[in-house]
């Protein structure tokens, strides 16, 4: 009888055990699925972050290349509307299809932009490929890049991986 007993407080002591331990990990899973960056599991869950360097080739069409969640790659593009600001403060609106072929990933989104001076903000959805449906938000700022010196626009665009989920 003494040892039934012991070993039924010897069983609940080790499931105890597993399912503290069982408990841990399903939490650290939970955790990750919702863009916690716990070390395992999955990341997919958290917000996609790309980079782009583009420039305009022939108006309205635009080139670049791409980084990030994307992986390395190209950027190509199509200005839909243009509307220029009448003044160095004045907001220039844009709207535009920017295509990302990455070697991971690829989509294509329909932005809005709003540029003042050499600082824009990026707003959209994605219409086609990786993460359709989600939305996109970014920010680039005008500069100059290549040989000969030509205007350039690096920036960033953040795909919001919790709508549409």
């Amino acid at each position: 009888m003494k040892t039934i007993k012991h070993l039924t407080i010897g069983a609940l002591a080790v499931l105890a055990v597993t399912l503290l331990f069982q408990t841990s990990i399903t939490r650290a899973d939970v955790q990750d699925q919702k863009g916690g960056d716990n070390g395992v599991g999955n990341r997919d869950h958290r917000d996609a972050k790309s980079t782009f360097t583009k420039w305009v080739t022939d108006w309205p069409n635009m080139a670049g290349v791409v980084g990030g969640a994307v992986g390395d790659g190209g950027f190509t593009g199509e200005v839909l509307k243009y509307s220029p600001g009448a003044g160095s403060d004045s907001v220039t609106k844009i709207e535009a299809l920017y295509h990302f072929t990455g070697s991971k990933h690829s989509f294509t989104a329909l932005v809005h932009v709003e540029q003042t001076g050499l600082k824009a903000v990026v707003i959209g959805v994605v219409t086609d490929g990786w993460l359709k449906g989600h939305a996109v938000t970014g920010e680039y700022t005008e500069g100059t890049c290549g040989t000969p010196s030509m205007p350039c626009y690096t920036g960033t665009v953040k795909i919001d991986r919790d709508t549409n989920d």
